[in-house]
């Protein structure tokens, strides 16, 4: 999957299928990223995957918000596929955020 698909898919749903799919998106991302963790420990060993997870839901929250509200979006349909297919993201991140979204897709009802 690559950020047109993710374009493309998100452009096709309505506001609710939108807010849907963002915060089961996070949600998911949150499960990816506890392999950043150390294993059964206190630590992390991918301090940059858990990192980059983090600004990518910093980024997703406030739409979820703005979609809820109805308020204007805080960003375009492009923004919110560039983070989603991790777009000037390393691999680790690109592969994590993309299979967050597969997993997101998945389980909604879109």
């Amino acid at each position: 999957m690559n950020q047109t698909t993710i374009l493309k898919t998100f452009e096709s749903l309505n506001i609710s299928e939108q807010i849907e799919l963002l915060l089961t998106y996070g949600h998911q991302l949150t499960v990816l990223a506890r392999t950043a963790y150390e294993f059964q420990g206190p630590g992390v060993e991918k301090p940059r995957l858990l990192r980059d997870i983090n600004e990518i839901n910093h980024r997703i929250y406030p739409q979820v918000h703005s979609l809820i509200n109805n308020k204007k979006p805080d960003f375009t349909h492009t923004d919110i596929s560039s983070w989603i297919s991790g777009e000037d993201r390393n691999e680790e991140t690109q592969k994590t955020s993309i299979q967050a979204f597969e997993r997101a897709l998945s389980l909604c009802n879109t």
